[in-house]
């Protein structure tokens, strides 16, 4: 606006100042003439003169004024659109300023919202948080149960192989005491064989001896004790041939009769063993099926919800099918409490228990692919 002003004024200025130099301009018009007589002019070349300069100068007065109008009407003109104009921008920059403060509002009010979201969400994950050390404790506490329970069990194996080592020991030994024995008897046989011998050596020579004195004299008689002698010899011999398959034959049949009470003394510790290794194998899983049903009761008691008419005392046998990784895949009741509602509530703590806590040795995890689950909440 002070602008448009002053420019006006420097229009009205400069009108002013062209109308005072048309003024002085027909002031000294008007004096030419004098000036001029002095030097010897006509008269009428002067005053035609003079009246020329006069119209000429109305003329250019006439020109300059319709000029000087239509530049004001011009300026006016443009003025008034500098006016409209700078009137839409101030609405304008009314209505940006007006739209800022609302976009100011609304991002105050959505910098709250949001403040409050993250609020909310920060406790939400305070919460879970908690709940995830929670259950990290719980399985911190079942990893190092599970641990005891793996160094008690390593201990009894070792137990057991050292027994088995011990055993195994005695009967080396047991082993070699027979050896020894069986060295001995041979021993004792070739000594007895080796007098034998010897005794059947003397005893040739002594019947020879005989035999040369009375050659000469009982001719029959030798002839007669040689058979005699011959027949002994033969009996002699069949009788040691069958005293030795004899020997032999008892020997054989007690040494077979040693191996196969060996044999069966082996199989029979084997059994106990492995009989005593399946006992406490089983009482091992046993044990870790009992913790972690005690685990699941909890787990589930947790996310149980009691209903209004469920009395105390009350109990459902459940038949829970799970998935890998502990997920619930099926639950259906097979002993009822006698109460409808409590046996669903139940049965829908079940699933909201879901992953239900699985132990990590393969035996064990194995009972809880598919069991019975008695819920007592009291």
């Amino acid at each position: 606006m002070k602008h448009s002003i002053v420019q006006t004024f420097l229009a009205g200025g400069a009108s002013t100042v062209l109308h005072v130099l048309l003024f002085l301009l027909l002031i000294f018009s008007f004096d030419m003439p004098t000036e001029i007589r002095q030097f010897g002019q006509p008269e009428v070349e002067i005053v035609q003169a003079t009246v020329m300069d006069e119209e000429l100068v109305l003329e250019e007065m006439a020109r300059l004024q319709e000029a000087e109008d239509s530049k004001r009407a011009a300026e006016e003109e443009r003025q008034q659109k500098l006016d409209e104009q700078l009137e839409k921008s101030q609405q304008e920059l009314a209505r940006q300023e007006q739209e800022l403060l609302d976009m100011q509002e609304r991002a105050k009010l959505e910098a709250e919202k949001r403040k409050q979201e993250a609020e909310q969400e920060q406790q939400r994950l305070k919460q879970e948080a908690e709940k995830e050390q929670q259950r990290l404790k719980e399985l911190e506490q079942q990893r190092v149960e599970q641990e005891e329970a793996r160094k008690q069990a390593e201990l009894e194996r070792q137990k057991a192989e050292e027994a088995k080592q011990q055993a195994e020991a005695e009967r080396k030994a047991a082993e070699e005491a027979k050896q020894k024995a069986e060295a001995e008897r041979l021993a004792a046989e070739k000594a007895r064989e080796e007098a034998e011998a010897k005794r059947k050596a003397e005893e040739e020579a002594r019947r020879k001896a005989e035999e040369e004195a009375k050659r000469q004299a009982e001719e029959e008689a030798k002839r007669k004790a040689e058979e005699e002698a011959k027949r002994k010899a033969e009996e002699e011999a069949k009788r040691k041939a069958e005293e030795e398959a004899k020997r032999k034959a008892a020997e054989e049949a007690k040494r077979k009769a040693e191996e196969d009470a060996r044999r069966q003394a082996e199989a029979d510790l084997q059994r106990q063993l492995e009989a005593e290794q399946a006992e406490r194998e089983g009482r091992r899983v046993r044990g870790v099926v009992d913790e972690y049903s005690q685990i699941i009761q909890q787990r589930v008691k947790r996310f149980w919800n009691k209903p209004a008419n469920a009395d105390r005392g009350l109990e459902v046998t459940l038949r829970i099918r799970t998935l890998p990784g502990g997920d619930v895949g099926e639950v259906t009741i097979v002993k009822s409490s006698g109460n409808a509602i409590f046996d669903r509530s139940a049965e829908s703590a079940v699933y909201k228990s879901s992953p239900l806590p699985l132990p990590s040795d393969a035996k064990a995890a194995a009972e809880f692919k598919s069991f019975n689950f008695v819920f007592r909440p009291e």
